[in-house]
């Protein structure tokens, strides 16, 4: 993963999770609008409290059952009535709203990935039916789950207003087998993960809850440990400053960072400040990592080999890599042309990396 997509991948889960307001916000009376007493005691500012995760509520409340879904009217799929010993998904959302319609597809995909387990998925709109019915046709296999329309409100009360304050969409619930609500939140912000545990009967919400905060900590650690490197990188600092920073990334042992920061010292080698060797290090480690089995990793690392004037090793690095890539001809053909370029270095010793 080159350095840019991983700054994307960083960045990419808060994205994912911006959801459309389903209803107004309550207006708010303007500061001169309310009667002030004529002398009052300053009051301390409170700290802010991190907001609660849905693990971290979960937490907070005893396991309760899921509402019954009752008043809607089908658009797509069989009536769905909630069953013990069954799994389901039940997220809210609307046409108009765009984060609902990317977040589609990726239901699609995971009523197909766990159909087979007892997984129902059901996606419910408060909007008419004929706004409904013709946008679930016209996405036809795109939006192959079940759907429904809230005809009466009854799902938006046993559902959004009991676990969604904010009225965000999409908005999605998971109902475990003993027909408990196990997990809530947007639906493409870790509900992947949750669902395969609840499904396996290991969902532990304290667990997991800090497991992600501790995920969560480490790329925070990582990004900051990119904008030190990069920040330093481009003011000129020499080798003895930057590399410090470089291997305390490299300690994190996360394959992708160490093979991002090695591509962007290595596409700026020509820099009196690039260190090369460190970049090897990086790639290196990377590519033991993932087993030798990551073409983009191991085209950093044969890319770092031949910057540090191992263009044998370059070449068999490439080849490798090459040899990895499955149905993608654009990331091949760029693949050989580097692969050309080590061999024909190879084939030119006055102008190989061992004479430069």
């Amino acid at each position: 993963m080159k350095l840019t997509t991983l700054i994307l991948t960083i960045a990419v889960s808060a994205a994912l999770s911006i959801g459309c307001s389903k209803k107004e916000p309550t207006p708010q009376l303007a500061s001169n609008d309310i009667d002030k007493p004529a002398a009052a005691e300053p009051v301390p500012t409170p700290e802010p409290t991190p907001p609660l995760t849905p693990e971290t509520k979960i937490q907070k409340q005893p396991a309760k059952k899921a509402a019954a879904l009752e008043g809607l009217t089908y658009v797509k799929g069989q009536p769905v009535t909630l069953t013990e010993g069954k799994v389901y998904v039940v997220e809210f959302w609307a046409t108009w709203c765009l984060p609902c319609r990317t977040s589609i597809p990726h239901l699609t995909e995971i009523q197909k990935q766990f159909k087979d387990k007892g997984v129902t998925v059901i996606g419910i709109s408060d909007e008419p039916v004929k706004t409904v019915k013709p946008f679930v046709e016209n996405m036809g296999d795109k939006m192959d789950y079940t759907v429904a329309v809230d005809t009466e409100g009854k799902a938006d009360a046993g559902y959004i207003d009991a676990y969604n304050p904010d009225n965000t969409i999409p908005f999605a619930c998971i109902v475990d087998a003993r027909g408990n609500v196990a997990w809530f939140g947007h639906p493409m912000d870790g509900m992947d993960e949750v669902l395969a545990l609840v499904v396996a009967g290991t969902y532990d919400p304290a667990a997991y809850a800090k497991a992600k905060a501790e995920a969560k900590a480490a790329e925070q650690r990582l990004y900051a440990l990119f904008q030190e490197y990069f920040t330093a990188f481009a003011s000129g600092a020499p080798i003895d400053q930057t590399r410090p920073i470089a291997e305390k990334l490299i300690e994190t042992e996360n394959p992708e960072a160490m093979s991002a920061m090695a591509w962007h010292i290595l596409m700026q080698a020509d820099q009196p400040n690039s260190d090369k060797p460190i970049a090897l290090k990086a790639a290196e480690k990377a590519n033991t990592l993932t087993n030798g089995e990551n073409p983009m990793v191991l085209d950093t690392y044969a890319l770092a080999l031949f910057e540090n004037a191992k263009v044998a090793e370059a070449i068999a690095a490439q080849e490798k890599a090459i040899a990895l890539i499955d149905n993608n001809e654009p990331m091949a053909a760029d693949l050989k042309t580097r692969l050309e370029a080590f061999k024909a270095a190879l084939n030119a010793p006055e102008t190989s990396k061992d004479d430069q």
